[in-house]
C-alpha cells in the first residue's frame, strides 16, 4: 500500500458540510438536566398548580383548601336560609305548599350544617371557619334587606320568601360545584352535589308556586 493511499486527504470544504456534533451533545445533556430537574422537583411543581391536601382524622381521602372555604362559606349560608324559613313558618302564610318547602328548606340544611361542624371540629379550622364566616357568600342577604323581607306579611312575604330564597339557591350553586369539580374530601364532594340536586328541584317548586322564574340579577 502506497504512501498516497494510505494518508487521510483533508479538505476543509468537507469538513464544513459534516454535521456538527456539539448541538446533539448539548440536546442530550439538556434533556438529562430536565429529567433531573422533573424527578426532583416534579410534586412541589405540581403541587403549587393544586389545592393543598391535609389528612382527615377518619383515614378518607384528605380535605384540602376548597374544602375549608366551603364549609367557611356554606355554614352561614345556610344559616340564614333557615332563619328566613322561621319567619316563615311563623308567619300568618298559609299556603301549604309554601310551609311545607320552607320546613323541608330547614330540615335539610340544619342537618347539612351540623355534619359540616363535625368535620370542622375534626380538621380543627374553626379560625378559618371564623375567617370566612365574616364574608357575604354568594346570594346572602344584608342585614336591611332581611330586615325588610321580616317586617312583611300574608302574600306579601309568601311572594318575598319564594323569590328570595330562589335567589339564595341560584346565586350558591357556583360555590357549590366549585368543591364537587375541586374539593378534596370525597364525603363533603358528596354532599355538595346532592345539595346542587335538592336546590335545583327546590327552584323548581317556587318557579311553580310563583308562576313565573324570579329575575337573578
Amino acid at each position: 500500500m502506497t504512501n498516497e493511499h494510505a494518508q487521510t486527504t483533508h479538505d476543509p470544504e468537507l469538513e464544513q458540510m459534516r454535521p456538527s456534533k456539539k448541538p446533539l451533545w448539548i440536546a442530550v445533556a439538556l434533556i438529562a438536566a430536565l429529567a433531573l430537574v422533573l424527578t426532583f422537583a416534579g410534586p412541589s411543581i405540581r403541587a403549587a398548580f393544586s389545592p393543598e391536601t391535609t389528612t382527615s382524622a377518619d383515614g378518607e381521602a384528605g380535605y384540602n383548601d376548597v374544602d375549608v372555604h366551603f364549609l367557611g362559606m356554606m355554614v352561614p349560608h345556610h344559616e340564614q336560609a333557615i332563619d328566613m324559613s322561621d319567619v316563615l313558618l311563623a308567619s300568618d302564610v298559609d299556603d301549604a305548599q309554601v310551609r311545607d318547602l320552607a320546613q323541608r328548606i330547614k330540615d335539610g340544611q340544619e342537618r347539612e350544617n351540623e355534619q359540616m361542624r363535625v368535620w370542622a371540629d375534626e380538621w380543627g379550622i374553626q379560625d378559618d371557619m371564623e375567617h370566612h364566616s365574616k364574608h357575604i357568600a354568594n346570594g346572602m342577604f344584608h342585614t336591611e334587606q332581611l330586615a325588610e323581607f321580616e317586617s312583611k306579611t300574608g302574600d306579601e312575604l309568601r311572594t318575598a320568601f319564594l323569590e328570595m330564597m330562589h335567589f339564595h339557591h341560584a346565586h350558591v350553586i357556583d360555590m357549590t360545584q366549585d368543591e364537587i369539580d375541586r374539593g378534596g374530601y370525597g364525603p363533603l364532594r358528596e354532599m355538595a352535589q346532592q345539595m346542587v340536586d335538592v336546590q335545583t328541584a327546590e327552584m323548581g317548586e317556587m318557579e311553580e308556586m310563583l308562576g313565573y322564574t324570579p329575575n337573578e340579577s
